[in-house]
C-alpha cells in the first residue's frame, strides 16, 4: 500500500480550491477517534469532506456514496468532545482559504468566526497528515493559539512539540529538504548514496517517495536519465492519476497494468476505501469465524461426552444380564464371597462382583437399578446428540459463509445470527444475490437471514430448491415462469454449479447437488437454519 504524500495533498488543494473557497461547514460528524466528515454546500453541491488521520490510512478527500459504503461508516449517538467543540466553532462557518504549507503533508483550512460579541475572527484548522502523528488541530489564526486537538500530545509523548488547548500552535520540525529543480546533475549524482538510490533521493528531495523514485527508475536506463526524469514529473503543471489493477499502488503518472481516473480526488477515494474496506472485512470476518469457533469447539466436546454416554449400551446390557442371572440363581446361591462365577442364558462363564453385606435379591435389584441408569443416560445421550449434531452442521456451515463472503452487511447479519452481541441496530433491507440464465432468475442465500427470505418471500411452491448433498453450502431458488413450466436442463445444471459455487465442496472434482420442488421443502421446528425435503432429485457436478 502507498502512503499519502505531500505532492498527492498539494495537487488535491489545486484541485478542488475552487469548492473550498466560500463554502460552508453544514454538519461536522466524528466516526471514531481518527475519522472526521464535514458536510459542505458550495456552488449549489453537498459534499462530504472526510478526513482520516489513523497511522495507517492516513489521507482526505470528498467522499463518494459507494466508498462511504465500504468504509463502513457509522456515526455514534454520542458525539466525542472534539466533534463537539468543531461543531461550536466551524459548523456554519465559511472557508475563506485553503493552503498546504510547502512540502508539508499538512492542509490548512481558514474558516471565518464570528464570537459572542460578533467580533470576526480567523480559525485555522490544521489537518497534518504524518504517520503515526497524523493529527487535527483548531487554532485561533489571529493569536495562535490552539482551541483543541484530535490527539493531545504532552511533553512525555514529544520532547519538540507539545499540542492541546491554549498552548501556542507550532509547525512540526522542518525536514530540510532540496528542491530538485534547483539541483544540478554533477550535485544530485555526488550526494546520492549509490547502496540505496531510492531510499537516498526520497529522503534528500521534496515531493519525491521511494515509491515514486523506484517506480520511475523503471523507466530509466541510467542515473543521469533517471535525474531528468524526476525533474521532468516535478515540473509538470497537469499531472494523471493511476491505480495499479491489483489496488496496490497508485501514482501520479500512467505505469504498467494501472488504470486511470479522472480527478485525483476519485483516485484517492477509491484506492483508500478499498483498504479500508480490505481490512474491516478481515477484522469482521475473524470476529465472525472466532466466535464460530468457539463454539464449535465447545460443541465437539459436548458431543464426545454423548457419544462416551452412547457407547455405554453395552455396559447397561451387561449391567441387566447379570441381574437376571443372579436372579434365575438366587436359590443356588448359599454362602458366596466378593465375586461369584456363573453361567449366562447362552452358556457363557461370567464373573459377577458382590456385595457381601446384601443377599443375591438385593445384589440383583442394585444391577437392575445400573441398568436403568446406564440406559437412561444413553437414551438422554441418543436424543441430545442429534441437537448437538445439528447445531455442529448449522455453525460449520455459517462459518463457510462467513469464510467466503465478500460484504459487510452479510458478515454483521451473520454475527447477529450466532451472537448475542447485536452489532446491527436496525432492521435492515435483505438483499440476496440473483443470477439470470436463459430468462430464469437464480436467487442465492447466503446466511439464515436470507435462505428465510427467499425461502418465505422469494419462492413459490412451484419453485425448485437447491443445496449441496450433506455438505454446507447455500440455499438456492430457480424462480419457474408458471405452474405447467418445465425448467430445462440447461438451466438445472447452471443451478447446480452455481449452488456448488457457494458451498465447502467448491474445490471438489465432483459434488451430489439435490433439488425437489419448493412446495417439498420445510422448515426444521428449530431456531436453526434446517430444512427437511422429499422427493429430491440428484445432479452430480
Amino acid at each position: 500500500m502507498i502512503n499519502f504524500d505531500s505532492l498527492t495533498l498539494k495537487i488535491f488543494a489545486q484541485e478542488n480550491l475552487d469548492y473550498f473557497l466560500g463554502a460552508r461547514v453544514q454538519k461536522v460528524q466524528q466516526p471514531n477517534r481518527s475519522e472526521l466528515i464535514f458536510t459542505m454546500r458550495n456552488k449549489g453541491e453537498s459534499r462530504k469532506f472526510y478526513i482520516n488521520f489513523n497511522p495507517n490510512f492516513y489521507h482526505l478527500c470528498f467522499m463518494s456514496k459507494e466508498n462511504e459504503a465500504k468504509r463502513n461508516i457509522s456515526i455514534p449517538k454520542t458525539a466525542p468532545m472534539f466533534c463537539m467543540l468543531l461543531r461550536k466553532y466551524i459548523q456554519n462557518a465559511k472557508i475563506t482559504n485553503v493552503v498546504v504549507p510547502n512540502n508539508e503533508r499538512i492542509l490548512e483550512i481558514y474558516f471565518e468566526y464570528f464570537d459572542e460579541l460578533n467580533e470576526r475572527l480567523q480559525l485555522c484548522l490544521a489537518i497534518e497528515l504524518m504517520g503515526k502523528h497524523s493529527n487535527v488541530i483548531l487554532y485561533n489564526y489571529d493569536t495562535n493559539v490552539i482551541i483543541g486537538c484530535a490527539h493531545n500530545v504532552s511533553a512525555e509523548k514529544s520532547r519538540e512539540r507539545e499540542l492541546s488547548g491554549l498552548m501556542p500552535y507550532i509547525y512540526p520540525p522542518k525536514q530540510n529538504k532540496k528542491n530538485l529543480l534547483r539541483v544540478t546533475f554533477e550535485s544530485f549524482e555526488k550526494n546520492l548514496d549509490k547502496e540505496n538510490i531510492f531510499k537516498s533521493i526520497s529522503s534528500t528531495y521534496n515531493y519525491l517517495t521511494m515509491a515514486i523514485v523506484e517506480e520511475r527508475y523503471k523507466l530509466v536506463s541510467s542515473l543521469e536519465e533517471l535525474y531528468f526524469d524526476l525533474k521532468q514529473f516535478l515540473s509538470q503543471e497537469k499531472y494523471s492519476y493511476f491505480i495499479s489493477s491489483d489496488m496496490k499502488k497508485y501514482f501520479l503518472f500512467e505505469f504498467e497494468n494501472s488504470i486511470e481516473y479522472k480527478t485525483i480526488n476519485e483516485m484517492i477515494d477509491e484506492y483508500f476505501s478499498y483498504h479500508q474496506h480490505k481490512l474491516i472485512m478481515e477484522n469482521v470476518r475473524s470476529k465472525v469465524i472466532r466466535n464460530i469457533s468457539a463454539k464449535l469447539k465447545k460443541l465437539q466436546l459436548l458431543s464426545e461426552k454423548q457419544q462416551e454416554q452412547i457407547q455405554k449400551l453395552d455396559k447397561a446390557i451387561l449391567y441387566k444380564t447379570k441381574a437376571d442371572v443372579l436372579m434365575a440363581n438366587m436359590y443356588a446361591l448359599k454362602v458366596f464371597s466378593n465375586t461369584v462365577n456363573l453361567y449366562d442364558f447362552d452358556g457363557n462363564e461370567i464373573t459377577i462382583d458382590m456385595d457381601t453385606n446384601l443377599s443375591v435379591s438385593d445384589n440383583a435389584n442394585r444391577y437392575y437399578a445400573l441398568y436403568k441408569k446406564t440406559k437412561a443416560s444413553y437414551e438422554y445421550a441418543m436424543t441430545m446428540i442429534k441437537d448437538t449434531e445439528a447445531q455442529i452442521l448449522y455453525y460449520d456451515e455459517q462459518k463457510f459463509f462467513a469464510s467466503v463472503s465478500d460484504d459487510i452487511s452479510e458478515l454483521e447479519e451473520i454475527y447477529a445470527e450466532i451472537s448475542d452481541e447485536k452489532i446491527i441496530e436496525k432492521e435492515k433491507n435483505v438483499v440476496v444475490h440473483c443470477e439470470e440464465f436463459q430468462d430464469y432468475k437464480i436467487f442465492v442465500g447466503k446466511n439464515k437471514k436470507q435462505n428465510d427470505y427467499i425461502l418465505s418471500k422469494l419462492s413459490s411452491a412451484e419453485d425448485l430448491w437447491f443445496h449441496p448433498l450433506n455438505a454446507a453450502g447455500a440455499h438456492v431458488i430457480v424462480k419457474v415462469k408458471n405452474k405447467e413450466d418445465i425448467v430445462p436442463d440447461d438451466v438445472l445444471l447452471k443451478a447446480a454449479k452455481i449452488t456448488k459455487e457457494y458451498s465447502s465442496q467448491k474445490l471438489n472434482s465432483k459434488t451430489s447437488i439435490i433439488y425437489t420442488k419448493r412446495k417439498y421443502v420445510k422448515k426444521a421446528n428449530n431456531k436453526l437454519a434446517f430444512v427437511t425435503y422429499k422427493n429430491e432429485l440428484e445432479i452430480v457436478v
